[in-house]
């Protein structure tokens, strides 16, 4: 090797950090909240909510998130991810027996909202990552509450609508949170969370249900490197016209900055090119975020059952996007791996988390 390649090569290891190519590793990953919310939420009245309540609880338990858990951390800890983006982040209370569910469903006067909690996925995930991510923001959106019928038999009801056959009041909270990898050269600053004004409301006999969704986002720093993280989750039901309005208004508030944005989350919206079969308005969130380049986009959508071994992704819904736009050293999908299924024979979760490699610029 010659004396000036030789110098050289010491003249940029003596250059500082500020001068030297930066690299952050970010993951989306949805974590399934356990249950299509579906019977219950389009549910024409309120017995029928019931009912599906009964559905979806029973779900939720099948779907058995503490093993879950296991493999959606071992992804999480592999990924190295510096940032990282969950949706779906459930909360399930239970109360029992059952006092007419909680407002805004409950028809009952003075029923109290459930405080036992059955599952908290945050937790549980926390207990497999141990030390190696801490929570940096968490986001409270959807919750409601409605009497469960969990063995279809109205004979065995309970409290002021056991003629329903209400068993139990389950109640859900949806969370958006972010979490930081222990020992990431990544600092972090300040933290914002809000709500969409734009959302679904169903209505449940005659009861109107406001779906909150939203977003997280953290001020960030790698060496003189600043960007901004945002991670969110637009609405999945209803008009399609709902999440396009979401998006603009993300585009009006957390993403409106001259600072580097890093945009991650399930915007259930894509590239037509890449979902099959596409649906008449499912781009139209999508393309709402003008100006951010893609840098994560795999099928990462959705298996329509966790127990079977041959389903595939055929969506592209979960995303990390950039603006300005940065360069992927690489991307790669997870959760899509039998290797990956619980001993009892269920995927990690009906979305695959997707993880970039992006180049800051100088």
């Amino acid at each position: 090797m010659s004396r000036v390649l030789i110098a050289l090569l010491g003249a940029l290891l003596l250059l500082p950090a500020s001068a030297q190519a930066q690299e952050i590793t970010v993951m989306t990953r949805n974590l399934f909240l356990g249950a299509d919310l579906s019977p219950a939420i389009n549910a024409p009245g309120i017995p029928e909510a019931i009912n599906g309540a009964g559905t979806v609880w029973n779900e939720v338990q099948a779907t058995k998130f503490n093993e879950r858990a296991v493999p959606l951390a071992k992804e999480i800890k592999a990924s190295k991810a510096d940032l990282v983006g969950l949706q779906e982040v459930a909360l399930w209370h239970v109360q029992q027996p059952s006092d007419g569910g909680a407002p805004p469903i409950s028809p009952v006067a003075g029923a109290q909202p459930a405080t036992t909690v059955a599952f908290d996925f945050l937790a549980l995930l926390q207990k497999q990552l141990g030390s190696s991510y801490k929570v940096v923001v968490v986001n409270e959106e959807f919750q409601a509450e409605l009497p469960v019928n969990a063995d279809g038999n109205v004979a065995t009801g309970t409290g002021p609508l056991a003629g329903f056959g209400a068993d139990l009041d389950a109640r859900l909270t949806m969370r958006d949170v972010i979490l930081v990898r222990k020992g990431s050269k990544v600092k972090l600053g300040k933290t914002r969370k809000g709500h969409f004004k734009t959302r679904y409301e169903p209505n449940v006999g005659g009861l109107k249900i406001p779906v909150d969704r939203g977003w997280t986002s953290v001020e960030a720093k790698l060496g003189q490197r600043k960007f901004r993280f945002v991670n969110t989750h637009l609405e999945a039901f209803g008009d399609t016209k709902i999440r396009e309005a979401q998006a603009k208004e993300l585009m009006a508030g957390p993403l409106k900055t001259k600072t580097q944005v890093v945009l991650v989350g399930d915007l259930n919206s894509g590239i037509a090119r890449h979902n099959q079969p596409e649906k008449p308005g499912d781009d139209l969130a999508f393309k709402a975020l003008k100006g951010f380049k893609d840098n994560g986009a795999r099928q990462s959508c959705c298996f329509s059952s966790l127990t079977d071994p041959r389903a595939v992704f055929d969506h592209t819904v979960d995303h990390v996007l950039t603006k300005p736009g940065l360069k992927t050293v690489r991307a790669r999908v997870t959760g899509n791996d039998v290797g990956e299924r619980t001993a009892s024979g269920l995927w990690p979760s009906d979305h695959g988390g997707v993880i970039s490699r992006l180049r800051l610029r100088g």
